[in-house]
């Protein structure tokens, strides 16, 4: 089954997204990027899934990242735990808590970047670092959604839809690298303090699981 990486970027992120393909180039069979600047429509994150539409066979799709490092032994191990858990993996991610919660800062929170060695159920992954099988989830029009800057959610909105389970996996800090981004640059910095859309999207999630 061949292993397929989807990335979305943008202006001013050419060296973090070398080096981002640089560390997962030698794992994978296939590397799409969608580059915001020069494609037609400008479909912000959610232009990692894009490349779904492409393969008719079933596929391990990776969403990564543009401004992440992956370890040599990244997709290896993630293929392996897709395979133990029959589901969607990610390594950074929320457990929904409840109802008119703050999205950022009123759920549980694990982050790819920090040691969680806590392998379990989540309701949002962190889509830069995601992983599946397409015969299990294949998702091939969210690239589509009128939701901008909020792929973790608009995903993990699909897959509470289809009742697709997320685990995250355990992991230990600094196995997975950041490149410095200026924080009003990310998608985090420009949104969490005003986020009410992402809280509607989460209350909409937690309402189908619950």
């Amino acid at each position: 089954m061949k292993i397929v990486v989807g990335i979305a970027t943008m202006k001013g992120r050419e060296l973090t997204l070398k080096r981002t393909i640089e560390s997962l180039i030698n794992q994978v069979d296939d590397i799409h990027v969608y580059n915001n600047e020069i494609e037609p429509i400008n479909l912000t994150d959610n232009g990692k899934f894009h490349a779904l539409q492409l393969y008719s066979k079933p596929i391990y799709y990776f969403s990564c990242d543009d401004d992440l490092i992956y370890p040599s032994d990244y997709v290896s191990k993630t293929i392996e735990s897709i395979e133990k858990h029959e589901c969607i993996v990610s390594y950074h991610g929320r457990k929904l808590l409840g109802l008119n919660r703050n999205y950022y800062k009123g759920h549980k929170a694990f982050a790819c970047l920090g040691h969680f060695p806590q392998t379990c159920e989540i309701d949002v992954p962190g889509t830069g670092v995601t992983a599946f099988r397409t015969d299990y989830f294949n998702p091939t029009e969210i690239y589509n959604s009128e939701y901008k800057k909020m792929s973790d959610l608009v995903f993990a909105h699909e897959a509470a839809i289809q009742d697709k389970k997320i685990m995250h996996l355990g992991h230990q800090g600094d196995w997975i690298k950041y490149q410095p981004i200026p924080i009003e640059q990310t998608i985090y910095g420009q949104e969490h303090k005003n986020c009410e859309v992402q809280n509607k999207i989460a209350d909409k999630i937690y309402l189908i699981k619950n």
